[in-house]
């Protein structure tokens, strides 16, 4: 049994080596398909990213970024003068905030269309 699984592993990378080297495909795009699944990905979406390498394509990096922004941190302090400071570094002062990038809220505001635009300027002059 185990020399069967062995040869099955020999043949496996040898076919992944072969496309790899002729066949055009990017195996080192695995390492992004795992990160995806790590930062939020599910199974589905991890096997379909096998099956995009194995096709020769490459992954779809979108949301990604995204996530990986999410996991980042940043340290808030005051220090004695009261100056607010903000880090991706760990502060050396005892009291400092934790603030985890994907926690926080984002709003928008509603940019002026070309019309309210050229009324504001209209009514300055």
């Amino acid at each position: 049994m185990l020399k069967k699984l062995a040869i099955i592993l020999i043949l496996f990378l040898l076919v992944v080596a072969g496309l790899q080297m002729f066949g055009g495909r990017d195996f080192r795009q695995v390492s992004v398909a795992w990160d995806k699944y790590q930062h939020g990905g599910t199974l589905t979406i991890l096997a379909g990213d096998v099956v995009t390498i194995f096709a020769g394509d490459k992954v779809n990096e979108g949301d990604l970024a995204l996530a990986k922004m999410a996991d980042r941190l940043i340290y808030r302090w005051t220090d004695e003068l009261g100056v607010v400071h903000n880090s991706e570094r760990m502060p050396s002062v005892k009291n400092y905030e934790v603030i985890r990038m994907g926690d926080l809220k984002l709003e928008t505001q509603k940019s002026l269309d070309k019309e309210e635009i050229e009324r504001a300027l209209g009514e300055d002059q």
